[in-house]
């Protein structure tokens, strides 16, 4: 049976007519707030898909081409448009034949995180708005890359997929917590944990930390930003230890880390402790998403969106409660920019999703030395 591996040459394409219309930078015209954002995706996948189901919920969005390299995707993305929305996209086996075409405003990228940066450059040099999936690279030397090439064609919008960023709960506990609501600020404690394992990805990618990262760039990106966030950057150093060896009977090549913990530590003396585990049992008392920022005057739990003060006397309130799902919020935002006469600033800016892949960067290396490491030494400054 021959292999379905996503292979980077293959996905990115090489035909020599896509090459002219990226190397030419092809620009599409500025869209008036009532022309509907004609949109490509690129990668079907999990991910891709619930991106899919996002944009099509959206009023003012065409999805026109959908690419992918397996048919099975691509039959199955073009049948959910239909339905949704009576349209049936043009499906396309490479990422060139969808960066060529000039009826695609904006693209949407959610493939493996290998292939990030090179796709991330190749769709704005194609002069496309862009809607990434983070990480924005593996590297600090990928993300730079990206930060050149968007600088190169500032006119494409680009945003990256910290969809928490969009959500009102996290937007007013940043506000709150850095308002002194909660007092000095001590810690942040925060566990994913999850009964799935192994998780191994489309052809196994998520299994191999050259193609993923590992879970601290793949998955624990988001604690990473938002912590950076609430603390206004990274920290001063991390400790860690962990095991890449607990599904070795299933996969002797897997090599993420599949439990570990961290605790990072910031210069004005906050502490965010943090585990991630894929081997929980299957029982909600072990499995889960938490995480709460504490502080001398109270506490602030982020998965219910309770505020809870020392003082009892005080009530508790509940942060600005929100059915919509992050992610769909984080869709309109972008829609909302590529529609946007003028320029609309990001949720995060391109310095912050590159933080946080150095972040996640820190945290990895600890983990690997289980001991600590600092952030000069990893990131010396200039």
């Amino acid at each position: 049976m021959a292999s379905n591996r996503l292979n980077r040459r293959h996905f990115l394409g090489c035909s020599a007519a896509a090459g002219v219309a990226l190397a030419q930078g092809q620009v599409v015209e500025a869209l008036g707030s009532d022309q509907p954002v004609r949109l490509g995706l690129i990668g079907l996948g999990n991910r891709g898909t619930t991106l899919l189901r996002g944009f099509l919920s959206l009023p003012g969005v065409n999805v026109v081409a959908v690419s992918d390299p397996e048919l099975k995707h691509r039959t199955r993305a073009q049948g959910i448009a239909e339905k949704a929305s009576g349209h049936r996209p043009e499906a396309l086996g490479t990422a060139d034949e969808l960066l060529a075409r000039a009826d695609v405003d904006a693209v949407a990228v959610a493939v493996p995180c290998d292939l990030h940066a090179s796709l991330y450059q190749a769709t704005l040099r194609a002069g496309k708005h862009l809607y990434a999936e983070k990480p924005l690279g593996l590297s600090v030397a990928e993300c730079d890359e990206i930060v050149q090439v968007h600088a190169e064609h500032p006119d494409q919008v680009l945003h990256v997929g910290f969809q928490r960023r969009c959500h009102p709960r996290f937007q007013e506990a940043v506000s709150r917590a850095q308002g002194g609501d909660l007092g000095r600020l001590l810690e942040c404690r925060a566990q994913w944990s999850s009964s799935n394992g192994p998780i191994e990805g489309h052809n196994g990618w998520m299994a191999r930390r050259e193609r993923s990262g590992d879970w601290m760039l793949e998955q624990a990106i988001h604690v990473w930003d938002f912590l950076c966030w609430l603390q206004n950057g990274p920290p001063e150093l991390a400790f860690g230890t962990g095991h890449r060896d607990l599904f070795r009977a299933v996969d002797r090549q897997r090599d993420v880390t599949d439990w570990y913990t961290a605790t990072l530590f910031w210069r004005d003396g906050f502490s965010a402790s943090f585990s991630q585990s894929w081997i929980a049992p299957a029982d909600e008392r072990f499995t889960g998403l938490n995480m709460s920022v504490l502080g001398t005057e109270g506490g602030l739990d982020l998965t219910s969106g309770v505020l809870t003060y020392r003082d009892r006397s005080r009530p508790r309130t509940v942060l600005a409660p929100s059915s919509t799902q992050d992610t769909e919020l984080a869709l309109a935002e972008f829609v909302k920019s590529v529609r946007s006469p003028g320029r609309v600033e990001a949720p995060i800016e391109l310095s912050e999703a590159r933080q946080a892949t150095q972040v996640g960067l820190l945290v990895r290396a600890a983990v690997d030395s289980g001991g600590v490491v600092r952030w000069e030494d990893l990131f010396p400054a200039v």
